[in-house]
């Protein structure tokens, strides 16, 4: 049997727009005094988890959307 994997648009879409708050999240928070370093560090951990996650749909890249 001969499978072929396609891109799963649905679900990089979905992590595209979670990677772009997170962005948008890790940006506030570096210029935001009031969090750590280890909150900055946290946040940057997720973004880099999701940003793996998106790798795995099979779809290049944000722009392919």
């Amino acid at each position: 049997m001969h499978s072929v994997l396609r891109p799963n648009y649905r679900r990089a879409r979905a992590l595209a727009l979670e990677i772009e708050a997170a962005r948008a999240h890790l940006d506030e928070a570096r210029g935001d005094p009031s969090y750590s370093l280890d909150d900055i560090e946290d946040l940057k951990a997720e973004l880099h988890h999701l940003e793996r996650k998106f790798s795995l749909t099979g779809v290049t890249s944000e722009y392919d959307l």
